[in-house]
């Protein structure tokens, strides 16, 4: 993701009354931009997120509240059950040897749902951009037909925005009336300031078990 980069497809935003302040109150606006829609301990993940985003400090971000809050959130259930059931079926395919199986195609998790864009993982992650899936610790007994495994996902997501959206949400009144001017000054610290967008990294790992009469 670009920053410091003054792009000329925003060069509208320069005209803005935002754009005129200074970096402490655009990092204000960004501060608030995140406590409006995060709660509990994941105001303090986008605060730290919001803190290292200022700071200029690039490089991945990883936090285990973060990762608890994915585990448990019905995106990801949904997401891990349809990815599982595919796994399944490339691994009876190949005979239970998962060095044997084909490329699995994996979607994008997304946080869209009211609680997320209220909590915390809307305005954090939103839409993850890549995602990995691996198989570790994986068994298989041809006399008792039982495997087991540990489906250990990755994902990735970027903190920082683009000029997309800031057309989407530049006029944002919820949940706070200058909430869109809340976004412009998340959009101007990356792109005509010194902040600077970071990877953020999340994971999960499923425990699983089969057998293969029965799968």
């Amino acid at each position: 993701m670009y920053f410091a980069d003054k792009p000329a497809s925003s060069a509208s935003i320069q005209n803005d009354p935002v754009f005129k302040l200074n970096d402490a109150t655009l990092g204000a606006y960004l501060d608030q931009l995140m406590k409006s829609l995060s709660i509990g301990d994941m105001e303090t993940v986008a605060l730290e997120m919001s803190d290292r985003f200022k700071k200029g400090t690039g490089g991945t971000y990883k936090s285990d509240v973060l990762n608890k809050k994915i585990a448990g959130n019905d995106a990801f259930i949904t997401y891990h059950n349809k990815f599982l059931t595919d796994f399944k079926k490339e691994l009876k395919k190949s005979n239970y040897d998962p060095a044997a199986m084909g490329v699995i195609s994996m979607g994008l998790l997304n946080f869209s749902s009211f609680w997320d864009k209220v909590s915390g993982l809307g305005i954090t992650v939103h839409q993850v951009w890549s995602a990995k899936a691996e198989i570790l610790d994986y068994s298989y007994n041809k006399c008792t037909k039982v495997w087991s495994g540990k489906l250990k996902y990755t994902f990735y997501d970027h903190y920082g925005l683009d000029w997309d959206d800031i057309v989407k949400h530049g006029g944002d009144i919820i949940p706070q009336y200058h909430t869109g001017d809340f976004f412009k000054a998340w959009y101007i610290l990356q792109h005509y300031r010194t902040a600077r967008p970071f990877i953020t990294e999340m994971e999960k790992s499923v425990d699983l078990n089969g057998n293969s009469d029965k799968d």
